[in-house]
């Protein structure tokens, strides 16, 4: 697993992801939401970094700065994400914490890519309503994206961790 970057996020970060050489074998086997994709986007002045889960399509929306904190402050969304959806919190830790270790790499993905960009669309909107970040990402991840299945990000999340329960078929929304 590993956190794709756009073009922008990578220069604008510096490549700040920590030197392997710093980091230990992850003994996080056991994270199950896998690779990211992010990228950087301005609103109001404040630079914001929306990151996408590429296997449930969970999104996240955090402030880049301060640079040297992306990966606890991506860590951080994505435990919220995760506590928002109902989930345990020894999964909401796992997975929260494997995001810190993951190795940044660029985004090559133009479908991943086009589908950040459309998120950005739509936090645009949220932001013109909510100030607060988690409730403009708890938003985000009832909103359904076409041919997934599930195609709501909270209902994905909750079949992958709990192979079960959906609140409802895609025709629902």
């Amino acid at each position: 697993a590993h956190i794709m970057c756009t073009q922008k996020l990578w220069r604008r970060l510096g490549y700040a992801g920590r030197p392997p050489s710093d980091i230990a074998a992850p003994l996080l086997h056991n994270a199950s939401l896998g690779s990211w994709a992010a990228k950087v986007f301005r609103y109001y002045r404040k630079d914001l970094v929306i990151g996408l889960n590429e296997r449930t399509y969970l999104t996240v929306v955090f402030p880049l700065a301060p640079r040297v904190q992306f990966r606890s402050n991506f860590a951080t969304a994505v435990a919220n994400a995760l506590e928002d959806s109902g989930l345990p919190m020894a999964i909401v830790r796992a997975e929260s914490a494997a995001v810190e270790f993951e190795p940044l790499t660029r985004l090559t993905n133009r479908s991943m890519s086009g589908t950040l960009n459309d998120l950005e669309f739509h936090c645009g909107i949220e932001l013109e309503y909510h100030k607060d970040l988690r409730k403009v990402q708890r938003n985000l991840n009832d909103m359904p994206h076409v041919n997934r299945d599930p195609c709501v990000p909270v209902d994905a999340v909750t079949q992958l961790f709990e192979g079960g329960s959906m609140r409802g078929s895609c025709a629902a929304h």
